[in-house]
């Protein structure tokens, strides 16, 4: 399964209309959306020109403004301020613009109920322009809880409930309600009571402006938006948005057209396509005797720094890293060892050339255990693998390949020099291969495919279908959630959260996934068996009744328990069926020995264990022990827990592909 996939976008029309921003297509969403907006003193004006920028990068994302998708906003703080109506502007500049110049009224209240009550009262009133054959949303930014102040008769609670009160109605009138909570002060009660069901996919928490600031944070929004009739059904079955459903005839076209451009493209306008992409791109270069010479090594080479100058290099733009591999492989530099283009192309100017065979396995695990452990989430991952013949270990190449590809991390090009085996190529490359597979005559041949291919790369653009699910797996997965002293309870509903959106990818029950708890502090307690809840409904009803502990975190005894009796056969166990443990940390263990001997003992008996860690105070190599092998496949890192939705996705396309072959399949 792949980690995107991709549309055929046209370029919007140079001129006035500025050009969406983000590399997201958004088409086929016929939306009405309100922003409210809150503006009061506890938001420094510094981090309420980042809101500004986030709803204008927001706005900019949706390809058909004022078509199909139109926008609202309302303000508050002691007072609300209506900013703009649905019909206040017909143009995209106007509208960003208008965002742009959102006020601050910096009040010393936060009343949210007379702002959600503006919204859908005027915004969503008959004659304001809002449409009854689009989707209406609702959009509430907030960093704290609502406080009347002493502009109402009403107590801190009874706002909150007026709030509570206001949003129930504009539900009531089919407005789909997200919330979003920016910084350490949100209520999350109150996000959860605002938001529309399920609250995890419709309340975002991040713990800065700057985080809220973030392509990811943008695009999940943007792709949550497009398809939110889909967000809280379950019908057992893969599910489609509105937008993608729409899509269907364009992502079903042959894409090799599109990747094998036959018309001539002038560097001029492949640079003007590539600037502003974030890619991570990651090169993996054939260096072996039968190169040649350092001058055909060079060629290789040139090609790398000229694709990479069609790009904008620096710390948020596209970065690119340098793979190469004879004997051995070697990491030449990293995707964020060179964030400017001056020292990026003297560091693919000193790659030297070492001969060897052609030991491409060795390249690919590198790329696995390496380069995809520090790509960025949110953004397109490419990898390219350059050859002239076949590898010196075809079994090895294979199995290498297979468990890169499992991933889903990155889309996987082949380009073939001379008589490189078409087979090797077609294996080591993403699907379809006429997509994604390259031959060409010779190294110097490679001039001639800079510029199709930096346009293929720069082309490539996520869409915003429905999520993959893993209907056809069977597994017994024991998700083992971090309950102790160091998680506050806000922290742990978030990382419950996560663990009831996990649910809605998998075909729950005795047939398909059984997913049980096992929650830790200074002692362990299963929370629920495996065979405890047959339905997804039931399921995640059960996680967000866990209860948060405190206390020690006793990492060991929770891995103790989980072998000793959450796979059993009395908790539900199926034979002949993957154990897969899900570790949720965000500290290191009490008793660091005992986990790693506990970990093992667990792996020893034919559990696979991703651990996921959070936060800085977590030790990666604690980590690493005890996660399966090669643990920087099973191991993720999360910056806090608002962030552990941002790995969603790979964390079920990787337990949906089971366990990784570790040998050589015959």
């Amino acid at each position: 399964m792949k980690m995107w996939s991709f549309t055929i976008t046209m370029l919007l029309a140079v001129g006035s209309l500025i050009q969406p921003s983000l590399g997201v297509s958004l088409r086929g969403c016929k939306l009405d959306i309100a922003f409210v907006v809150d503006s009061s003193s506890s938001i420094y004006i510094m981090d309420f020109e980042k809101q500004r920028s986030f709803l204008r990068d927001f706005i900019n994302m949706f390809e058909t403004v004022t078509d199909d998708v139109q926008f609202a906003a309302v303000s508050f703080s002691n007072r609300y301020f209506d900013e703009f109506r649905f019909n206040t502007f017909t143009s995209r500049e106007d509208i960003l613009t208008a965002a742009d110049n959102i006020r601050y009224s910096a009040g010393d209240a936060t009343r949210t109920y007379r702002a959600i009550n503006r919204m859908r009262t005027d915004l969503f009133a008959p004659g304001n322009g809002a449409r009854e054959d689009a989707v209406h949303i609702g959009v509430v930014l907030t960093d704290g809880g609502t406080n009347p102040g002493s502009y109402d008769s009403y107590s801190t609670l009874e706002g909150k409930a007026e709030t509570q009160k206001e949003a129930r109605m504009a539900k009531e009138q089919d407005i789909h309600m997200f919330a979003i909570g920016i910084g350490k002060k949100y209520d999350l009660e109150e996000l959860r009571g605002i938001a529309s069901d399920p609250d995890e996919k419709f309340v975002i928490t991040v713990d800065t402006y700057e985080k809220l600031n973030t392509e990811h944070i943008k695009t999940l929004l943007a792709c949550r938006v497009c398809r939110v009739r889909t967000l809280g059904q379950n019908q057992g079955g893969p599910r489609r948005s509105l937008y993608a459903s729409l899509f269907d005839h364009q992502m079903n076209r042959p894409r090799n057209l599109h990747a094998r451009q036959v018309f001539p493209l002038a560097t001029s306008e492949v640079q003007r396509v590539c600037r502003g992409n974030h890619v991570d791109i990651i090169f993996i270069l054939d260096e072996s005797t039968s190169i040649g010479s350092q001058q055909n090594f060079r060629k290789e080479l040139n090609f790398v720094r000229e694709v990479s100058d069609m790009f904008d290099i620096g710390p948020d733009m596209t970065h690119v890293s340098v793979i190469t591999y004879s004997n051995d492989s070697q990491m030449r530099f990293s995707l964020n060892k060179y964030t400017d283009k001056p020292s990026l192309e003297n560091a693919i100017e000193n790659i030297d050339w070492t001969t060897g065979d052609t030991y491409t396995n060795k390249a690919l695990d590198l790329l696995l255990t390496h380069s995809l452990s520090e790509v960025r989430e949110g953004i397109a991952h490419i990898g390219i693998v350059i050859t002239d013949g076949k590898s010196t270990n075809y079994d090895k190449t294979r199995v290498s390949a297979h468990n890169v590809l499992a991933t889903g991390e990155i889309e996987m090009f082949s380009i073939g020099i001379g008589s490189a085996y078409k087979p090797e190529l077609d294996m080591m490359a993403s699907k379809p291969s006429s997509d994604y597979v390259y031959q060409i005559d010779d190294l110097d041949a490679l001039e001639s495919l800079k510029n199709k291919f930096a346009y293929r790369v720069c082309k490539e653009q996520p869409d915003c279908a429905a999520p993959e699910r893993c209907d056809k797996y069977k597994a017994d997965i024991v998700v083992v959630s971090d309950s102790s002293t160091s998680i506050s309870d806000t922290d742990f509903v978030t990382q419950k959260e996560f663990i009831a959106s996990l649910v809605d990818r998998y075909n729950i029950g005795p047939n398909g996934v059984q997913i049980g708890m096992l929650s830790f502090s200074t002692d362990a307690y299963i929370n629920f068996n495996l065979s405890s809840h047959g339905s997804e409904r039931e399921l995640k009803a059960a996680i967000l009744e866990v209860e948060y502990m405190s206390g020690d975190t006793s990492t060991d005894k929770a891995l103790d328990m989980m072998a000793r009796k959450a796979f059993t056969t009395e908790a539900g166990a199926r034979p002949n069926l993957p154990k897969i443990a899900i570790v949720i940390t965000d500290g290191s263990p009490q008793n660091q020995p005992r986990t790693v001997e506990m970990a093992t003992r667990a792996k020893d008996e034919g559990i696979t264990i991703y651990a996921i860690g959070i936060g800085s105070s977590v030790d990666m190599d604690h980590l690493k022990a005890i996660a399966s092998t090669p643990a920087e496949y099973y191991t993720f890192m999360v910056d806090d827990f608002s962030s552990l939705v941002e790995h969603e996705d790979i964390l079920i396309k990787k337990t949906c592909s089971g366990p990784i072959p570790t040998t050589v399949q015959q």
